[in-house]
């Protein structure tokens, strides 16, 4: 069971008293330090500054967040989020980028919101989303991340990509996108289209290698060639 301890640095020295409402206190206070421990992963989430109402919701300006597993690392920053205690949430906002490293990939990603769900590790994003993954460029309407045993998997709404590889450039559309890092392989569901230099395979889906620059399976397809 993942243990949580949250240590508000300096909080008797330095939070300001700005209204009270009833019972309620709202409070201000510097250098805020979160921590998340499991025997799996370690989390640190500090701020510049943070202030709450209730003590169960939290909003921090200027976000720095870790996590280091043994086979993960993870960074985000953002301008603001807001970190909810009861469900375990936390809403990077304003200039989100997400950077995540294993040993065989590095992976970014820039939104103007990047959600974690604590529970289960999952990183998501229902607005405009820019992905690189080493060579590989995806613009996205949302995103949905999870990671397990060192492997990223990761499911895009209405996604296009582009990746280069040996002097060759390949471009794809789906309603569907979804990434297997460890796999090295894309597939493209629901008005599929990929496109290599020309070539072009209109399908319902699509299952392609990016490292190899091959497909691997197509059903219901047709062939344009612009070339």
């Amino acid at each position: 069971k993942t243990h949580i301890f949250i240590i508000l640095a300096s909080l008797f020295s330095n939070f300001i008293f700005c209204s009270e409402r009833d019972d309620l206190k709202f409070i201000t206070f510097d250098k805020p330090s979160f921590s998340f421990t499991s025997p799996e992963r370690h989390i640190i989430l500090t701020g510049e500054s943070s202030s709450s109402l209730n003590g169960l919701e939290f909003t921090i300006q200027i976000p720095n967040f870790k996590l280091n597993s043994n086979k993960f690392l993870v960074n985000i920053y953002s301008k603001g989020a807001i970190y909810n205690k009861n469900i375990g949430l936390i809403k990077f906002k304003d200039s989100a980028e997400l950077e995540a490293l294993n040993k065989k990939a590095k992976l970014t990603i820039s939104s103007e919101e990047i959600i974690l769900n604590l529970a289960n590790e999952t990183f998501s994003s229902t607005q405009d989303v820019l992905t690189n993954l080493n060579n590989l460029e995806i613009k996205s309407m949302g995103i949905e991340m999870t990671q397990k045993e060192g492997n990223l998997n990761a499911e895009f709404s209405q996604g296009t990509f582009q990746i280069r590889s040996s002097g060759s450039i390949s471009k794809g559309y789906a309603k569907k996108l979804y990434i297997m890092s460890e796999e090295n392989k894309i597939i493209l569901e629901d008005e599929a289209l990929l496109d290599q230099d020309g070539f072009i395979i209109k399908s319902d889906l699509i299952h392609y290698d990016y490292s190899l620059n091959k497909i691997l399976k197509s059903i219901n397809s047709s062939i344009e060639n612009n070339s």
